[in-house]
């Protein structure tokens, strides 16, 4: 097919590819033949560097808000804490916070990092060899009085490292009320993956769920939930 010369007399098309990454063009007549500008056929394509999605930069944003929440949980806990342990041993949460700097870099000449005086660092691990025995111990003796500092550790950890736990034998049938179990499907959603989920009808969706009888796409499409991500 010859390639006509443009004139911008005549009507003509301007027809566009457009991609991710790259931009194709040309321009032709009525006829759909290819038109020529100063000897040069009139189409083409521009590449570009691929753009790159916000699904990194919202992961980055995830993570950044559940550290803070993690942050505020464990600035709260020492709030609760302070009196009591000031009045056991007023440096102790500044050793905590300069736990990991060498003793130099310390305010203090204290080469303990958590406990100090008459119970240590040594103490401690020979009675408790990892913060799980001291967390069995806590949970399982009845004992009425312990260091409070040894209570604030076991709760420390336990917020620091808090997660979510799967269980296969749990029996949905047992479950009498819905909404207790939404409301803890809610606040894990927002606090782990910054989504938001709105049922206008729990009672409509627990029922949606229980039916065995729909697939997993009808059950999405009848749930009266609506998710929000947040920005």
């Amino acid at each position: 097919m010859d390639k006509l010369k443009f004139d911008t007399q005549r009507d003509y098309y301007i027809g566009a590819d457009l991609g991710t990454d790259s931009l194709g063009w040309a321009v032709t007549d009525e006829n759909y033949n290819l038109l020529k500008f100063n000897q040069k056929a009139m189409w083409g394509i521009r590449l570009f560097d691929e753009s790159d999605t916000a699904q990194e930069r919202r992961g980055f944003r995830t993570a950044r808000r559940r550290t803070d929440r993690k942050r505020e949980r464990l600035d709260l806990l020492e709030q609760i804490f302070d009196n009591e342990i000031c009045k056991k041993d007023p440096p102790f949460f500044q050793r905590l916070k300069e736990s990991n700097l060498y003793l130099e870099d310390k305010s203090s000449e204290c080469k303990y990092t958590v406990f100090d005086g008459d119970y240590t660092d040594k103490d401690f691990y020979a009675q408790y060899p990892t913060i799980y025995h001291l967390r069995k111990e806590l949970i399982e003796n009845k004992k009425q009085s312990y260091d409070v500092r040894l209570v604030f550790i076991a709760l420390h950890h336990i917020i620091k490292n808090r997660s979510h736990f799967l269980f296969d034998s749990l029996d949905m049938s047992r479950i009498d009320d819905f909404e207790p179990v939404y409301n803890q499907l809610v606040m894990y959603l927002k606090d782990n993956y910054d989504i938001e989920i709105c049922c206008f009808d729990t009672q409509k969706y627990a029922e949606t769920l229980e039916n065995r009888s729909l697939t997993k796409m009808a059950k999405m499409q009848l749930c009266p939930i609506c998710p929000n991500y947040l920005a």
